[in-house]
C-alpha cells in the first residue's frame, strides 16, 4: 500500500472515530420527558396546559381569522360528537383551541369592544339588540338571543368552563396593542397593559399561535384549520 493510500485509511479511520463518539453520546443521552419540558418554560409562558391534554381523543382548532365564531361551533360539535357517538363526558375528550392573528379580538373582554371598532371591521352583531357589537359577542351569550353566532353551551366563556384549552398568540396581541394604542392616542406601553389587562379569564398566551399549534399536535392532537 503506498503512503498515501495509508494515509486516506488513517484519516478515514480517524474522522469515523470523532464522528462516531459524539453521536454515540448523543443518542446515549436521556430525552427530556413532557414535565420536563414544562419546567424548562422560559420567562411568564404558562405551559400548565400542556398537562390537560390528556383526553381519549385530542383535537387542536387553529383560528386565525375571526370568521363569525366558526372556531366555537368547530369544538362545540368535538365535544357534542363524542358525546353523541361514544356517550363520552367533556372531561374524555381534549379540545385545545388556538386563537391567533386576526381573531385574537376573540380573546378581550368588553371594555376592548366598547368603541364599536372591533364589531365595525368584523361585521359582527350584538347578540341581543343586532346592532354593531360594543361588547364581545363570544361571551356571556344569553339563551335565545336572536343574533347570537353561537350556542350558550359554545360561547367562548362556556367552553373554557367546559374544559376546552384557549391559547393565544402574544404577537398578535401585541400587534393590536399597538392598534388599539393609536386609537385611543395613548402609549404603546399602556396600549399593552390594557390588552393584558383585558383578556377573558382562563386565557394563556403563547409567544406565537403557530408555536401553540404545534406544540399542541407534538402532544398528540389533530389540527383542524378553524375557517
Amino acid at each position: 500500500m503506498t503512503q498515501r493510500r495509508e494515509f486516506i485509511r488513517h484519516a478515514s479511520l480517524l474522522a469515523a472515530g470523532s464522528l462516531a463518539a459524539p453521536l454515540a453520546a448523543a443518542e446515549a443521552a436521556p430525552r427530556p420527558d413532557d414535565a420536563d419540558l414544562h419546567a424548562l418554560a422560559q420567562g411568564s409562558w404558562d405551559m400548565s396546559w400542556a398537562t390537560r391534554v390528556t383526553g381519549r381523543h385530542k383535537m387542536c382548532f387553529d383560528a386565525h381569522e375571526i370568521s363569525e365564531g366558526v372556531c366555537l361551533h368547530q369544538a362545540r360539535s368535538f365535544l357534542q360528537g363524542y358525546k353523541d357517538v361514544y356517550g363520552l363526558a367533556d372531561t374524555d375528550v381534549s379540545a385545545v383551541l388556538v386563537i391567533r392573528h386576526a381573531a385574537v379580538p376573540m380573546v378581550m373582554n368588553d371594555a376592548l369592544w366598547a368603541d364599536g371598532f372591533f364589531g365595525e371591521e368584523n361585521k359582527l352583531k350584538d347578540p341581543e339588540s343586532g346592532e354593531v357589537a360594543k361588547r364581545n359577542p363570544f361571551i356571556n351569550v344569553p339563551a335565545g338571543a336572536r343574533h347570537a353566532l353561537t350556542w350558550p353551551d359554545g360561547a367562548l366563556d362556556t367552553l373554557i368552563a367546559r374544559g376546552v384549552i384557549v391559547l393565544a398568540c402574544n404577537l398578535a396581541l401585541t400587534n393590536y396593542a399597538g392598534m388599539i394604542a393609536r386609537r385611543r392616542n395613548i402609549p404603546r406601553q399602556d396600549g399593552l397593559a390594557l390588552v393584558n389587562d383585558n383578556l377573558i379569564p382562563g386565557i394563556y398566551k403563547m409567544p406565537t399561535g403557530v408555536f401553540a399549534t404545534c406544540h399542541a399536535q407534538q402532544l398528540g392532537c389533530g389540527v383542524l384549520n378553524a375557517v
